[in-house]
């Protein structure tokens, strides 16, 4: 029975693969018309994995669609983008494998769009289809309004059609927030509880002791660090992550009994994958432009990611912050061998990232700004409406209590020091522990916080043991001085 199973597999997966390879090479060789529904909708739902997508659609194939069939990419790019939007305006499960059809290719064709882009060789049409809003000077290009699948156009598309066009958004913002939505999703990428339906426990007397005790305490490390003034005011965007149950894990900004009943899970983690791809794909453009002419300004696509009004961002945040800094590679040992490690590919490219996410826009603020009525953090609309604010520095920039800078400084205590207790023979159980390869993006991470965090250097220096950061950073330097490829690893350990 398992050796039939396994052979019907194969063949289907061999079938998919050949259908999928098919509609690519069609896609190459004739003008595929957007009004083709029935060759649109049998691509979509083709099933196909993230390696056979990259494989299929190689770096020539691509560069082919792009500069020879542009019309045919234009459709593929736009339809992909429709089906997206779709999902999340109904996030029903049995499109969920359809939608991540819809990523992977996004994902593929996107850097090479990018590269015909503003920061790269700057194509019109390239310009026109990421950006622009109006009618579209590429014939049958349906824009976002048609949804795979349905022949009916005007059961789709709102009664004026001609004014919904006209203002429609950018297929770049659709694209950008569509992931950021998606990352969010309940029963795709995250679980979802009513705040009211978590289970609530009474603070003991103790425990509201120790909390008055803390503030106080972090009303004093502000005074000192010249941010004792707080700033009040009736309106402004909110700075604190809802609802609760979707952040990926506990820690900064949230606590684990604001998760839900089945607290951290890893049952997502592959839907996450595809998606952070998505969107580290979307935010690429500044490597299609000269290193000594980057400007942190001048992404349109990050700054569309960064922005007050991008959805879910306070949330993005605080998930790709907790999910890098509460991981331990010391947990099970030997479970590389025996599990999935596709948290440990997650922990990866949520540090990559953020990385990304704030490496673009200005600097946040730190000064204290809370809302008059509830006490929460916030940003001022005409704060957050200038060119340039970038909402992640902003809220890296406003950690301030005592309990959070403790919770990074552990995390970046336990990662740092993976790169040498991966690997030592001394332990009772060696190699046991799994290794990291993202040392880099968590040397620039920590290097942002000690820059953009007024508080973080100086609560390392009084409150913390600074020699378990010490420690492996001189470590990675040893390691690292005789390799070329290591140059900026060793520049950003010596900077620190």
């Amino acid at each position: 029975l398992n050796k039939v199973l396994l052979y019907k597999y194969t063949m289907g997966a061999s079938a998919s693969r050949e259908k999928f390879a098919e509609s690519v090479s069609a896609l190459i060789e004739k003008d595929v018309s957007a009004d083709d529904a029935e060759f649109w909708d049998e691509l979509w739902k083709i099933p196909s994995s993230a390696e056979e997508v990259f494989e299929l659609i190689s770096a020539e194939s691509a560069r082919q669609l792009r500069d020879n069939r542009f019309d045919n990419l234009a459709t593929l790019f736009t339809q992909a983008t429709a089906q997206l939007c779709q999902i999340v305006e109904t996030p029903y499960s049995i499109y969920f494998d359809q939608a991540l059809n819809c990523t992977r290719v996004l994902t593929r064709i996107l850097p090479f769009l990018l590269e015909k882009g503003d920061l790269g060789d700057a194509d019109e049409n390239v310009e026109h289809l990421c950006w622009g809003t109006g009618a579209s000077p590429i014939p049958g290009d349906e824009k976002i309004g048609l949804v795979i699948g349905q022949e009916d156009r005007e059961s789709v598309l709102p009664p004026n059609v001609a004014k919904f066009e006209e203002e429609q958004e950018p297929l770049a913002l659709l694209v950008v927030h569509a992931a950021m939505h998606m990352l969010f999703l309940p029963q795709f990428t995250c679980d979802f509880y009513e705040e009211d339906s978590l289970p609530q426990k009474p603070k003991s007397a103790e425990q509201v002791r120790l909390e008055e005790s803390q503030r106080k305490q972090d009303r004093d490390r502000r005074t000192d660090a010249g941010l004792g003034h707080v700033k009040y005011l009736e309106t402004g965007i909110s700075l604190v992550p809802t609802p609760t149950s979707i952040i990926w894990a506990p820690g900064a900004g949230i606590d684990a009994t604001q998760l839900g009943f089945e607290g951290v899970t890893r049952k997502y983690d592959k839907n996450r994958i595809e998606v952070l791809r998505l969107l580290l794909a979307a935010c690429c453009d500044p490597l299609f432009s000269p290193a000594d002419e980057y400007n942190p300004l001048a992404s349109r696509w990050l700054a569309v990611a960064v922005a007050a009004d991008a959805p879910n961002n306070v949330c993005l945040f605080y998930s790709l912050l907790n999910t890098v800094l509460s991981y331990d590679p010391n947990g099970v040992p030997y479970s590389s061998t025996f599990a999935s490690n596709n948290h440990v590919k997650l922990v990866e490219l949520s540090a990559q990232v953020l990385c990304v996410l704030l490496d673009c826009g200005l600097p946040g603020s730190p000064e204290v700004v809370l809302n008059k009525q509830n006490q929460q953090p916030i940003v001022e609309f005409e704060v957050a409406s200038q060119g340039g604010f970038n909402m992640i520095r902003t809220l890296l920039a406003r950690m301030d209590s005592g309990k959070e800078l403790t919770f990074v400084f552990n995390g970046f205590s336990r990662l740092l020091r993976n790169v040498y207790e991966s690997k030592s023979k001394n332990s009772y159980l060696p190699n046991s522990s799994i290794r990291l390869e993202c040392f880099q993006e968590l040397m620039v991470l920590l290097w942002k916080f000690l820059e953009e965090n007024p508080l973080f250097m100086n609560h390392i220096l009084t409150q913390c043991n600074v020699n378990e950061i010490v420690t492996p950073i001189c470590y990675l330097m040893y390691q690292s001085r005789r390799d070329p490829a290591q140059i900026g690893l060793v520049h950003i350990c010596t900077f620190v």
